[in-house]
């Protein structure tokens, strides 16, 4: 039984068995982690806080202290992401997995405001 949900393991079983020792170094400052993000639930006139779970990244996923309604970035990250990208020609690569920054087939950077034209 895996330790994080199948889709986490499966990206990290991916890259565990295909990046080099700078890659490998490189992931293991991105793991995922098992995280927390507080939110208040409004609802009937009461207000309650709340934890919201989520595998996030042990680098880019910093939460603020004592603070609430903040959107952390889960797992995987633009860096995990980024690192994925380079085997984006085997079988086994997933669509998902790649980056914001390289959605067109070409691989060519999107501006920010062509991101918001895509449907």
């Amino acid at each position: 039984m895996g330790r994080h949900a199948p889709w986490v393991e499966e990206l990290l079983g991916f890259l565990l068995t295909r990046v080099d020792e700078t890659g490998f170094g490189h992931l293991m400052a991105h793991e995922p982690s098992a995280m927390s993000a507080p939110y208040i639930e409004t609802a009937g006139g009461r207000a309650e806080q709340r934890a919201l779970r989520f595998t996030g990244c042990a680098t880019c996923s910093q939460l603020p202290p004592l603070r609430l309604y903040y959107r952390a970035e889960e797992w995987p990250c633009q860096a995990v992401r980024a690192l994925a990208l380079p085997f984006a020609d085997d079988p086994e690569y997933r669509e998902a997995w790649r980056p914001e920054y390289a959605r067109r087939p070409s691989g060519e950077f999107l501006r920010p405001d062509a991101l918001r034209r895509l449907p």
